[in-house]
């Protein structure tokens, strides 16, 4: 079974993402968190196999977020899924350990595909949008 811990600021999000991941067969939703500071302190006690969590967040924000978890587990696989994307962020996103990014209008379409590939350990192109 793989575990997936999901963070987002708004309920509807993480919802949606939620049914979204538990479509695929083997895969389960094992908590939620709504802030920067609740993500990494479920990460430390659900221990999940792979972190999805947006970039604004309360308490502390995404990328904060993500290089906390990556200091706790670095092999940790973090995928940032968000509306914020920038070339920035974009060129920053592996330094914090984040794996991969997809941008929320194409979650539907690619996050499932994008976190198979970060559990695989395949080494993605960060970009907002596939070519």
């Amino acid at each position: 079974m793989v575990r997936i811990l999901i963070a987002d600021d708004y309920e509807a999000a993480r919802r949606a993402i939620r049914r979204l991941l538990e479509q695929r067969p083997g895969w389960e939703v094992c908590g939620e968190a709504a802030d920067g500071l609740g993500v990494v302190l479920k990460t430390a006690e659900l221990k999940p196999d792979v972190v999805i969590l947006d970039l604004a967040l309360g308490m502390i924000d995404g990328l904060t977020a993500a290089r906390e978890i990556s200091r706790l587990v670095p092999s940790l696989p973090i995928v940032l899924c968000t509306i914020f994307f920038t070339d920035v962020l974009e060129r920053e996103s592996p330094e914090f350990g984040i794996r991969a990014v997809v941008d929320k209008s194409d979650a539907g379409t690619r996050l499932v595909s994008v976190v198979e590939d970060v559990l695989n350990n395949e080494v993605l192109s960060i970009r907002k949008r596939p070519c």
